[in-house]
């Protein structure tokens, strides 16, 4: 048995600092923030890549528990080949690859929200999940609706037209069914009303992010604060398994050599095809990069999430990690 990690909850903290981020949003000036976009794309490659650098140890861990021989060769092989099968679907039919990305990608950012809870049926969990992961992705580019159409439109997947009234709509959908499902989770028990109150709270907060600073600012405070902290700490719970008193500073060290290999790769990305994909924001193939990675990372991430039948980590104010194999 791995006794629980005594790691701070820095999610208290997390949560001040988002707020004073998306008050600034009302205070700063929108010309001023808009010139360093830049500076927050790069910032959100530099913070938000390490969480999905560890694949390699992650993969590792996880065929051990499964009972298995890992081979790095075949991990390394299986990862390159799920990524060129999805460029060669982009290149082929690139709004099919971008709606298999925002699904991916919505599905991921909810499982690392509702890791610790564990719910009536796998039905309801995934549901969850997938619309919590809308709410984070849809929220800052219908709210953002010009400047997300020229990433889009940069990533190659083609012109986005929206009226101001479908926005609306939608913004209005998205809320409603999230809260709504909060409703459900707390009348079938489980959300008690203080983790009710928690997640409702993360909702309003997080909108309110979105509405007050530009789509990068807002989704960069998102990915990195909220998602890529939540991640790091799943995995370093599940080395943590074997590797007792493991700690975040251990899993930064050990994955510093694909960070420096994946930030190689985005460079590589940008001065030979940068100018192909700019049309005004040049985050296109920022995006495209992100897209790439984070498809063969959110299926690791899954096989992570499968492999404990109890939740991975209990968000409370005794800031534990409780880690229980399966």
């Amino acid at each position: 048995m791995v006794k629980p990690l005594d790691i701070p909850d820095q999610s208290s903290n997390i949560r001040i600092i988002t707020c004073v981020i998306a008050l600034a949003g009302l205070l700063v000036p929108k010309s001023l923030v808009e010139g360093m976009l830049p500076v927050f794309g790069f910032v959100l490659i530099l913070a938000g890549v390490p969480h999905g650098a560890g694949d390699f140890m992650l993969s590792k861990q996880l065929t051990v528990l499964s009972g298995k021989v890992f081979s790095p060769v075949r991990y390394l092989l299986g990862y390159l080949i799920l990524m060129l099968a999805y460029v060669a679907v982009w290149m082929v039919e690139p709004m099919l690859a971008f709606v298999i990305f925002l699904i991916i990608s919505a599905y991921h950012f909810g499982q690392s929200n509702w890791a610790s809870y564990q719910f009536p049926s796998k039905l309801v969990e995934r549901f969850t999940m997938l619309c919590w992961g809308l709410l984070i992705i849809g929220m800052p580019v219908l709210l953002h609706f010009d400047q997300a159409s020229v990433i889009i439109l940069e990533m190659k997947v083609g012109e986005f037209q929206q009226s101001i009234l479908s926005r609306a709509v939608l913004i209005f959908l998205i809320v409603f069914v999230n809260l709504g499902i909060l409703v459900h989770l707390n009348h079938a028990s489980v959300l008690t009303t203080e983790s009710f109150k928690l997640e409702t709270g993360k909702v309003l907060l997080l909108l309110m992010l979105f509405l007050t600073t530009p789509l990068l600012v807002g989704f960069g405070v998102y990915f990195v604060l909220w998602h890529s902290m939540d991640a790091m700490r799943h995995q370093v719970a599940l080395l943590n398994t074997s590797r007792p008193g493991y700690r975040a500073k251990d899993y930064l060290f050990q994955s510093l050599p694909l960070t420096l290999l994946s930030f190689a790769g985005l460079g590589a990305l940008m001065f030979f095809f940068g100018d192909y994909f700019n049309r005004g924001q040049n985050m296109g193939a920022l995006f495209l990069f992100i897209a790439v990675i984070t498809v063969p990372h959110a299926f690791l991430m899954e096989w992570l999430y499968r492999t404990w039948k109890t939740p991975i980590i209990r968000f409370s104010n005794l800031g534990k990690m409780g880690v229980k194999p399966v």
